[in-house]
């Protein structure tokens, strides 16, 4: 006898991870409670302590990128060298205000970012944000991605869009993932984040071309190209101008127009270094190299050397970076999809403590009667 036909029905879509967080105003812990939110990437001061503090937000984890809807009240937001060494984090963050302006420095420089303008911040160098309220789109991008698009990501910070179809077109890619945010699946989140990313990169380049001057494609590809060389023999003491000259077939002059923009060629491999080093200090592995054994990984030939220009960077020396990640208090983690993932955690906690106590509250006022 033939088996009966038995129906089946497909399995329903898994959706990203996504949180939705609320501050209300009636709330006395709510800057706290942001506070706790934004921790691994800023230190929060409040702009006005006299009126109520409120926030809400939206954050979307996609692979590579974090997509955050947030409004609230004004605040500044610090992100100094304790901060970048104490979360580790080596993210891009791309962000506009929808509506408002807010205030940033910059490399002692200070710029007005009006509204729909948007602004790229590298997560490793320290820039302060002040606004007096909160109406923003940001997205975090991991540094990686955008490096196998642009010539180099390491001269980007504080670089602002402010006009341009360009413009109009990642704005408007931010928007509709956010508008389609409750309904992307893991299968799709790929090439959301994939069409992002090339929306960055094709920004920034944009916005980091003088007016007028056209692509120079054959220049942008060598930059790359050396680049990559350079993270690829950073561990090498001797590494320098002549071995990317030699290895690209460049003069010398070729080499130091190319990288200008990003400081130069010695001061470029610098920061790659140290930024390398950081990562490994505040990666979350359990057991971590010797600061000798991680001088020489990362090309310095002496110990002191590298503690002396590791400090100059980030304000402190390597072993008291390390010592911050014994706090249990402190979001240790080499990615801000990490960091957001404790946090939201300690949040989640917070805020059901604060509905059990507004779910009480009318009993104990009538009792009190």
């Amino acid at each position: 006898m033939a088996e009966s036909l038995r129906m089946t029905h497909p399995a329903a879509p898994t959706r990203v991870q996504r949180q939705e967080i609320a501050l209300s105003a009636e709330a006395p812990d709510s800057f706290e409670n942001f506070r706790i939110l934004v921790h691994p990437m800023f230190d929060l001061v409040r702009v006005r302590a006299e009126e109520p503090f409120f926030a809400h937000a939206s954050i979307t984890c996609l692979p590579d990128v974090l997509l955050s809807r947030a409004v609230g009240a004004g605040a500044r937001f610090e992100r100094d060298h304790r901060t970048i060494a104490r979360s580790g984090i080596d993210d891009i963050l791309v962000l506009t205000y929808l509506s408002g302006s807010f205030r940033c420095e910059v490399d002692g420089s200070v710029r007005m970012v009006a509204a729909e303008e948007i602004a790229f911040f590298d997560l490793t160098r320290p820039f302060n944000i002040q606004t007096d309220r909160v109406d923003n789109i940001s997205l975090h991008v991991a540094r990686r991605r955008l490096a196998e698009l642009l010539p180099s990501v390491a001269d980007i910070h504080g670089t602002v869009l402010r006009q341009g179809a360009l413009r109009d077109m990642l704005l408007a890619q931010m928007r509709t993932c956010h508008a389609l945010a409750p309904r992307i699946t893991t299968a799709e989140s790929p090439s959301f984040s994939d069409a992002m990313v090339q929306l960055v990169a094709g920004g920034l380049q944009h916005a980091k071309r003088p007016c007028g001057s056209p692509t120079a494609h054959a220049g942008l590809a060598s930059l790359t190209d050396m680049t990559n060389f350079i993270e690829d023999q950073l561990a090498r003491v001797d590494l320098g101008p002549d071995d990317l000259a030699r290895a690209f077939g460049l003069s010398r002059a070729t080499l130091y127009r190319l990288f200008e923009p990003l400081g130069g060629v010695a001061a470029y491999i610098l920061d790659r270094r140290l930024n390398r080093a950081l990562q490994a200090i505040t990666a979350p592995h359990p057991a971590h190299p010797r600061l000798k054994q991680l001088a020489h990984a990362v090309g310095f030939a002496h110990p002191t050397s590298f503690s002396r220009a590791f400090k100059k960077r980030f304000g402190m020396p390597p072993h008291a970076v390390r010592a911050l990640r014994a706090y249990p208090e402190d979001v240790q983690s080499t990615a801000w999809r990490q960091a957001m993932a404790t946090q939201l955690a300690r949040l989640e906690t917070a805020q059901n403590v604060q509905a059990q106590a507004m779910t009480t509250a009318p009993a104990a006022v009538a009792i009190g009667h």
